[in-house]
């Protein structure tokens, strides 16, 4: 039996959770280069997608409504959680505070690229002390994505910050 040889993904993956997943999905497609990997429910108006960039995933979902949640099955306990973030994304905008590191294979070719979709990076593409380089943009929610990769002379593996 042959072996197959399908692109492994990394073993970690991020949740966030967006305004609107169309909306969401279209960016991080058409601008960011991202590939969809599935999303539900099928069609125009889906409230979950799974993105795909060079093996790493990020998962986008709308927060449901109540009746949404208990059609889906949610249980008191999740139920709850949902009231919590419903009320903590009533305060402010969804994003804030929160930064995704995902790695590419070349941040000066990747900024080049934004700039050509017109995507506004937040910072050019830099070499940090800790041997990443790295640039950073916003996405259409206020999630905070830097895109990094080894600096030249650094370890392919670079972390994209100490520890």
């Amino acid at each position: 039996m042959a072996k197959s040889k399908a692109k492994k993904s990394f073993p970690n993956a991020v949740h966030l959770t967006v305004v609107s997943v169309p909306r969401a999905l279209r960016f991080y497609e058409e601008k960011l280069g991202f590939k969809l990997g599935g999303q539900w429910p099928e069609g125009d108006k889906p409230v979950y997608a799974k993105m795909e960039l060079d093996g790493q995933v990020v998962m986008l979902g709308e927060l449901p409504s109540l009746v949404e949640a208990r059609q889906m099955g949610l249980d008191a306990q999740e139920l709850e959680v949902v009231k919590q973030d419903a009320r903590a994304l009533a305060r402010g905008t969804v994003g804030i505070g929160v930064a995704v590191y995902l790695q590419v294979k070349d941040v000066d070719r990747f900024a080049a690229k934004m700039k050509k979709r017109r995507v506004k990076l937040l910072l050019p593409p830099k070499t940090q002390f800790y041997g990443a380089r790295e640039c950073a943009l916003n996405d259409l929610d206020g999630y905070r994505l830097v895109f990094y990769c080894a600096a030249p002379g650094k370890a392919d593996d670079a972390p994209p910050a100490d520890g």
